[in-house]
């Protein structure tokens, strides 16, 4: 399982209601987590066998900005 980390424009609450039906159907319910008060609005996937493309497609397809973040496990002293 891969763990992939996304900058969004997903902005509250409402955002995240409209969002949660399409998500938990495409990733799975307990697969994927906002931080919304993070100022990129971080976006946590455990991807089982979506790219990263393909998951910043459901949101962008949807309006919003989905970018994905790089990141190390070193990062985190893992």
């Amino acid at each position: 399982m891969n763990i992939i980390i996304f900058k969004t424009s997903v902005n509250d609450f409402s955002d995240l209601e409209y969002l949660s039906h399409i998500l938990d159907a495409v990733l799975g319910i307990g697969n994927w987590s906002f931080a919304l008060e993070d100022s990129d609005k971080i976006f946590r996937v455990n991807a089982k066998s979506l790219t990263a493309k393909q998951i910043s497609r459901l949101l962008t397809d949807q309006g919003f900005l989905c970018e994905e973040l790089p990141y190390s496990l070193d990062e985190f002293k893992i």
